[in-house]
């Protein structure tokens, strides 16, 4: 099979993830709730029972039979729509873009929709996402190969102490550590005051040593401000931008760092005993030669697993982070949602993280092929 028609063929078997994701969720958030769990975003102050009635029957939840809302809210026979029809009922709206109203405290007024508040806050998601798995790349790669080429010496040492805190310190409490250190710890007296070194928090801050006072503003082309500031040719902005996602971002890949450079310097270790390496040597290669590429390209493909399982995860994961950080992303408005029983959010923050996770591992799968050429599908 050719790599296009195997492409082809994922890319169909995701749509059925993606379906039977759906249904599982949608049976856990709206199944064992309460039925007027669903209306609750829509529901306002002034409406009465009659209005609340029409409203569940509007969204497909209650049907025309039901005599009144207080029958409706208390199960009672031939008021509820079964499960399975509320189901497709929000599919249809689903996949013309209508993810219904969202009521996050804080962060959506009435009449907000889900999609607003997602689409607003999945680009700060994203940058840091990203700026995460950069870190995690540029950072691992050179330590998983120097911990394998240093095998048992100071090098490898270092790198399998530095796993070690990573796996052991929570993230949380290394993002505090973090913070306290180059944002109180480390201080630079500007203007007769003693500013931190880093920002400690939110996604555009300009009271620390190394920012720009004023960067101004730009035009929001992505909802990530690092990438806006690159787009609108604003280097100020994007500058800012860049000083505070560090810290976050670095936090974030602490743990992936460790974990890829463990899983690199195992399949090196075991690339470098391998015949293909002396006879490598034997030829009177540069261990340079040898090192990057002949053992690097076979000891990538467990590593390239990983690296798509880590950038998955980052993108599900930020919620710790986004709240110590007080970053407006979607993790921390999926905690609020959460608390609040709001089953619109997290239906479609559910669904765009398994998108995510698909098209993930479907990356990975091409790389390996690109790697490899041995590999077939």
């Amino acid at each position: 099979m050719k790599l296009y028609e195997y492409v082809i063929r994922r890319l169909i078997l995701a749509v059925f993830v993606l379906l039977s994701v759906s249904i599982i969720v949608f049976w856990l958030l709206r199944g064992p709730l309460p039925p007027e769990t669903a209306l609750a975003p829509y529901i306002t102050p002034k409406m009465g029972p009659l209005e609340k009635l029409q409203l569940a029957r509007t969204l497909g939840v209650a049907t025309a039979s039901c005599p009144s809302f207080s029958a409706f809210t208390s199960r009672a026979a031939g008021c509820i729509v079964p499960l399975y029809q509320q189901y497709f009922s929000w599919l249809w709206t689903a996949l013309h873009g209508n993810f219904g109203y969202t009521f996050l405290p804080g962060l959506a007024g009435t009449g907000t929709t889900t999609w607003q508040v997602f689409s607003g806050r999945f680009g700060y998601t994203a940058e840091l996402a990203i700026g995460g798995s950069v870190l995690t790349i540029l950072i691992a790669l050179p330590l998983g190969i120097l911990s394998a080429t240093h095998n048992n010496k100071v090098p490898d040492h270092l790198s399998r102490l530095f796993a070690l805190l990573g796996y052991s310190v929570p993230i949380f409490v290394l993002g505090y550590l973090f913070q306290l250190v180059f944002g109180l710890y480390i201080t630079v007296p500007l203007n007769g005051h003693a500013l931190g070194l880093l920002p400690i928090s939110g996604p555009l801050t300009t009271n620390c040593a190394i920012c720009v006072a004023n960067p101004g503003t730009v035009h929001s082309y992505t909802g990530a401000p690092l990438f806006d500031g690159l787009l609108s040719g604003n280097p100020a902005y994007f500058w800012d931008s860049l000083v505070a996602l560090f810290l976050p971002a670095f936090t974030l890949a602490v743990t992936t760092i460790a974990a890829l450079t463990r899983v690199l310097r195992s399949s090196m270790l075991e690339a470098l005993r391998q015949d293909y390496v002396l006879l490598a040597r034997s030829k009177g290669l540069r261990e340079r030669v040898v090192i990057y590429r002949h053992a690097l390209r076979n000891a990538l493909l467990p590593a390239v697993t990983i690296a798509g399982l880590i950038v998955a995860t980052l993108f599900g994961g930020v919620v710790l982070i986004e709240i110590v950080f007080a970053w407006p992303g979607i993790g921390a408005a999926a905690v609020s949602a959460s608390l609040n029983f709001d089953v619109n959010f997290l239906e479609l923050y559910i669904l765009v993280t398994a998108l995510i996770l698909v098209v993930t591992n479907l990356f990975v799968d091409i790389i390996y092929a690109k790697l490899d050429p041995r590999i077939r599908y």
